[in-house]
């Protein structure tokens, strides 16, 4: 049987269809010609007579859509948290309430070169710690500290500026908008020094540990001796699993130990990393406080054997048990509990810091007495607090100042 390929019928046709284009190529192709030149004509008419008058100066704007993050699938508890808040969640508070930036300096003229040399692109991405903020309180000049601490990140010396404006916060010769520009400063100045990768030379508080055969984060966190949870390590370093580690591979260590101080008044939390005199202020974050003014003042510790991820819970009110991965469980995914050694606080029991499934009761007076922090926030607290270590300055919401814990 023959293809329809080879078919006498179709073999014919296109013979014949063959030869009918051939025979009128000719006139096609000179109306086509003729057609294409009078188009042409008229076309440029018009844009002479237009086209300098019509011009636009209205920017193109592409439209940029967000691209989602892919969701982890991993059944490590450890990992699923930290794709939710790995960099995300220590970003530098906004500016003070209150503050304007300067206001920005005229465009130049525009001036017009017949041939324009195109700008060379830089050799080098500028310095991350540029000063994080040219902010003033209106009508208010910077204190001579804070004027050297921007020279200092100006020159690249971030440890030495952490250093200065630590100290200036803690003696309280800063008025409170300059205290504002202080903690935004410091807050900006931590991201690099503390949750970055990056080392920088002379900071007192990292170093650096090349990776061993057979070495893990907590084995890492354990022979250094460290003083922070070895998933800070794990932060730190960007690292989305904490097996995600390699024979000589640099890893940035930061040692501790870390304090707190809540501010009762403010529901600010402030966090600390060092002791005694080479303390320094770190970040500040918004807490939630206990009804009726019943979370207990003065000084604890984070008690041993009391930090707790995703726990169950029971309401000591209502006896309602809340199993451990229950959304409904109101006390988040962590828990730190505290013991008093203030003399007037030793016999508290069930204190604690924890997480909260109502980031509405942050900055508020509504949790039972404990302190309640916002998710991505009080993961922090969980990586850098050390049980029988670190501890937690609560004022009695009378004090004017946080009394500095560690020193």
């Amino acid at each position: 049987m023959a293809l329809p390929s080879q078919s006498v019928s179709q073999n014919a046709r296109g013979r014949y269809m063959y030869r009918r284009r051939r025979r009128h190529r000719f006139p096609m192709v000179a109306v086509t010609i003729v057609a294409l030149v009078i188009c042409g004509g008229v076309w440029w008419a018009l844009d002479a007579y237009s086209g300098t008058d019509q011009e636009t100066t209205e920017p193109l704007q592409a439209a940029v859509e967000p691209v989602a993050e892919p969701t982890s699938s991993a059944s490590n508890f450890d990992a699923q948290r930290r794709s939710r808040t790995l960099e995300t969640t220590l970003q530098s508070p906004p500016p003070p309430s209150g503050w304007t930036a300067p206001a920005a300096a005229p465009p130049a003229p525009a001036t017009v070169t017949a041939a324009p040399v195109p700008t060379p692109m830089p050799t080098q991405a500028p310095a991350a710690n540029s000063a994080p903020s040219n902010f003033l309180p209106s009508g208010q000049a910077p204190s001579e500290a804070l004027q050297r601490a921007r020279q200092l990140l100006a020159q690249d010396q971030p440890v030495e500026a952490r250093a200065l404006l630590s100290a200036n916060l803690a003696e309280g010769g800063l008025t409170p908008a300059e205290k504002d520009e202080a903690r935004y400063m410091l807050s900006s100045i931590n991201d690099r020094l503390v949750f970055s990768s990056e080392i920088v030379p002379g900071d007192p508080f990292t170093i650096a540990y090349t990776v061993r055969p057979g070495d893990s984060l907590a084995k890492i966190v354990k022979s250094l001796g460290v003083q922070v949870d070895w998933r800070l390590l794990q932060r730190v370093n960007g690292l989305a699993r904490p097996d995600q580690i390699q024979p000589g591979q640099v890893l940035k260590v930061v040692t501790g130990p870390f304090h707190g101080a809540i501010a009762r008044n403010n529901h600010r939390l402030d966090l600390y990393l060092g002791e005694g005199p080479n303390e320094v202020f770190v970040k500040e974050f918004l807490v939630g406080l206990g009804e009726h003014h019943c979370t207990p003042s003065g000084l604890f510790r984070v008690r041993t054997h009391s930090k707790l991820i995703n726990p169950p819970w029971t309401n000591p009110r209502t006896r309602e048990h809340y199993a451990a991965n229950d959304p409904d469980n109101p006390i988040g995914e962590f828990w730190l509990g505290l013991e008093g050694i203030s003399e007037h606080n030793r016999q508290e029991a069930g204190f604690g810091m924890h997480g909260t499934i109502d980031p509405g009761s942050i900055g508020r007076n509504e949790s039972m007495g404990c302190v309640r922090m916002r998710d991505g926030e009080i993961d922090v607290l969980y990586e850098v607090m050390t049980e029988g270590v670190s501890t937690l300055w609560v004022d009695n919401g009378v004090q004017a100042s946080v009394q500095v814990p560690g020193g």
